[in-house]
């Protein structure tokens, strides 16, 4: 198959990494150019690359290039770090989130020395992640077939926090450990950042999202439940 992917290469990275150790306008502009040629395109050709994929998983999705990348100026307003440049970006595949806030997405991550990817759900109300319990006692077996796909498709189980106190005692210890959790995500790591300048990433992508499919529709069948039930509200 033919791709619009052209790579990232280590010395866009390093490049990447130097306009955030000097953190100033003038390097930025300088090198803007080099920066947007080497790192912010290639990350909008990946979304092009991953589009037809991820339409067939979830019609629903938004994908515009230009929307759904980091930028590389971060905005600095309400935020602690006054630090105005990236070293690492990312891409998020997922609903508009104005219409479907907190949906599940998959997503790309790229740091100076590795990078990522992967499936996530999570919901600023941690109430909200309670129907996604439901859903995991309701229908056991389908998510365990999903959580086997995640396994297939190369992901771990990660959670950002569990609940301190066993929830559901009573449960089938195998599912314990989503059943604790306030958010789930499901993905792969890698330290050979090397591997961004090939087009075998699109192709090893492309498959890894196509296998988790299962656990994304249980997400977004658990996501939609949420909606339903008032836990979550688009955004007016």
């Amino acid at each position: 198959m033919n791709y619009n992917y052209t790579g990232i290469t280590p010395q866009s990275i390093e490049l990447l990494c130097l306009n955030r150790f000097n953190d100033s306008k003038e390097f930025y502009e300088e090198h803007k150019e080099e920066l947007k040629q080497g790192i912010t395109v290639p990350l909008r050709q990946m979304v092009l690359d991953l589009s037809d994929i991820c339409y067939d998983i979830d019609e629903e999705m938004y994908l515009e290039p230009t929307r759904v990348i980091s930028r590389i100026y971060r905005d600095t307003r309400g935020n602690r770090s006054k630090i105005k440049y990236r070293e690492n970006m990312w891409i998020f595949f997922r609903r508009y989130k104005k219409e479907y806030p907190c949906a599940p997405f998959y997503y790309f991550e790229m740091f100076p020395n590795s990078f990522g990817y992967g499936l996530v759900f999570w919901t600023w109300r941690a109430s909200a992640f309670s129907v996604a319990h439901r859903m995991i006692l309701e229908e056991p077996k389908r998510f365990l077939n999903a959580v086997k796909s995640c396994t297939d498709a190369g992901f771990s189980f990660e959670c950002r926090d569990y609940y301190k106190k066993d929830r559901f005692p009573d449960a089938p210890e195998e599912l314990k450990p989503f059943l604790n959790a306030k958010n789930m995500s499901f993905s792969y790591h890698s330290g050979d950042i090397n591997r961004l300048n090939s087009t075998a990433i699109i192709d090893e992508m492309r498959l890894a999202f196509d296998i988790a499919r299962p656990m994304y529709e249980f997400f977004i069948d658990a996501h939609t439940r949420m909606m339903q039930e008032g836990f979550i509200k688009p955004e007016e």
